[in-house]
């Protein structure tokens, strides 16, 4: 499916930029799987939308 593949490429990516985030706030970097995101009644088009976004913002100062 569509959101399975945007999933895994966000992951992918993420994965990518986590490893150039210097701690500690790559610790403090993590994403929702996709199974957790359906559980919480997320559909489909919800997920590719979330996907196609940024994540929360972290704040370096440790306030986000």
């Amino acid at each position: 499916m569509i959101a399975r593949a945007v999933h895994a490429e966000r992951t992918r990516l993420a994965a990518v930029f986590k490893e150039l985030t210097p701690e500690p706030l790559r610790s403090r970097i993590h994403g929702p799987a996709i199974e957790s995101l359906g559980a919480r009644g997320k559909s489909w088009d919800d997920i590719i939308d979330s996907a196609t976004g940024p994540g929360p913002w972290i704040s370096c100062d440790g306030d986000g």
